[in-house]
């Protein structure tokens, strides 16, 4: 993340003294991006907001769909309605499926953040739908609409879509995909009542996100605590932190196979 923060501020550099407004465009968004995946919210915005007003006076709904894009992941839910109507206006009126699907998942995701499950249920599955058009396979929207599942109660449904975005980022080599879907199957590890594993998987997901100095999300963060919570009530602080330090100790092979339950974390 330190990389990739540093390489998208020296493209702003550039691009700013080029005087390049498109490319200006894109590297605000590269920045932007960048804060969002470590977890700075707050200081990303000033990046991704720039990024989209040029993107407007440039009139490209490519570029202003992806402005949009990784905008609309860093602000509140509560101010992104008209702004995601906007983006996904742009992505039809330029026939950009990929961005199109992106959209509708990280409207999905707002939608699951602020509990309005129809609407995240309908902006997952409009996601699905245009990442099919191209032969996309998105892991979060898979995630998401897990999530959907299981607040819904078909838990068997959930397991299945959180295996499977387990299965693409682990062959992808995506960690912190791998991780998300893990943390996802420990919680649902948990509303079976499975709570060893529950807990050594959310130490298995953890030890994998720290590889790359990453950090939870919010709405990730607000599961893992609430699974955590229970999980402690249930087995007490000793037995807890035992299967939790026995989860960080696997291998990312093993995590993986913990997930899918093919052994278990000794």
């Amino acid at each position: 993340m330190a990389t990739a923060r540093q390489v998208a501020e020296q493209a702003v550099q550039v691009a700013r003294r080029q005087g390049d407004d498109r490319l200006l465009s894109r590297s605000l968004a590269a920045l932007c991006s960048a804060y969002y995946w470590a977890g700075e919210l707050e200081a990303g915005r000033p990046f991704g907001q720039e990024s989209v007003e040029r993107a407007r006076r440039l009139g490209d709904d490519v570029q202003l769909g992806v402005s949009l894009l990784l905008y609309l992941r860093i602000i509140d839910p509560a101010r992104s309605g008209q702004l995601v109507d906007e983006a996904i206006a742009c992505t039809e009126r330029s026939g950009d499926h990929l961005i199109n699907s992106l959209l509708h998942g990280t409207a999905g995701v707002h939608a699951l953040s602020t509990g309005d499950i129809p609407a995240a249920r309908t902006h997952l599955e409009a996601a699905t739908q245009a990442g099919q058009q191209i032969g996309y396979e998105d892991t979060p929207v898979m995630q998401g609409l897990g999530l959907v599942l299981r607040v819904e109660g078909d838990l068997d449904g959930a397991r299945s879509k959180f295996e499977g975005a387990l299965r693409i980022s682990r062959r992808i080599g995506d960690n912190i995909g791998t991780a998300c879907a893990i943390l996802d199957l420990a919680c649902l590890a948990g509303d079976a009542g499975d709570w060893d594993r529950a807990t050594a998987l959310h130490g298995a997901a953890q030890a994998l996100l720290d590889r790359g100095s990453n950090q939870w999300l919010e709405l990730a963060a607000r599961y893992r605590r609430d699974s955590l919570g229970q999980a402690r009530a249930h087995l007490g602080d000793g037995q807890l932190e035992r299967a939790y330090a026995q989860g960080r100790a696997l291998s990312p092979e093993n995590a993986f196979d913990l997930a899918l339950r093919r052994g278990g974390p000794g």
